[in-house]
């Protein structure tokens, strides 16, 4: 049985088995304005010309160096992430990103809020909306969604000649 990709960019994987340590960061990119403008009666609005793509840094750390020294990284490339991201409501029918992840090991998995934890509860998924099953006295529900999106990426390694020990990451903006 083959080990599922953690993490995939232009069809070159990184294995979960590969002896890193791997940590992705997501930041949520927009052109809008912040701190809010002031209006003349101290009223706050946020002026928005476009926003909701995401840009994200994934590093990576051990025995194993960057699989992507290969790829064109001035071609856009798709980017499948291994960091789950949530949406959380108050209605367990939640409407999920359609740049996400689908393969195997990757669904949406979900959970209800009940007296303030987190339980596993199932998912269904139809089409964009996933429908986590209701359990009883849950105030909150949330999806965990793993997402696909297609990038402008840029790649920094280091290697640690002495320990034999490679870091390297991956800066990638959706396009």
């Amino acid at each position: 049985m083959s080990m599922p990709a953690y993490i995939e960019l232009g069809g070159i994987a990184v294995a979960k088995n590969a002896n890193l340590t791997i940590n992705q960061d997501y930041f949520r990119l927009g052109a809008s304005t912040f701190p809010p403008i002031r209006m003349s009666n101290g009223d706050a609005k946020v002026q928005t010309v476009w926003g909701a793509k995401i840009r994200t840094v994934i590093t990576a750390n051990g025995w194993r160096s960057s699989p992507f020294d290969g790829l064109d990284l001035t071609q856009p490339l798709l980017l499948k992430c291994g960091a789950p991201k949530t949406i959380a409501s108050a209605a367990n029918a939640i409407a999920l990103p359609t740049a996400r992840r689908t393969d195997a090991n990757f669904e949406p998995y979900g959970y209800a809020v009940v007296n303030g934890s987190d339980v596993e509860s199932p998912v269904v998924v139809d089409s964009d909306i996933a429908t986590v099953t209701v359990v009883p006295g849950a105030t909150q529900y949330g999806v965990h969604y793993f997402p696909e999106i297609t990038v402008y990426a840029q790649l920094n390694t280091s290697t640690n000649i002495g320990e034999v020990e490679f870091d390297w990451e991956l800066e990638a903006e959706e396009i």
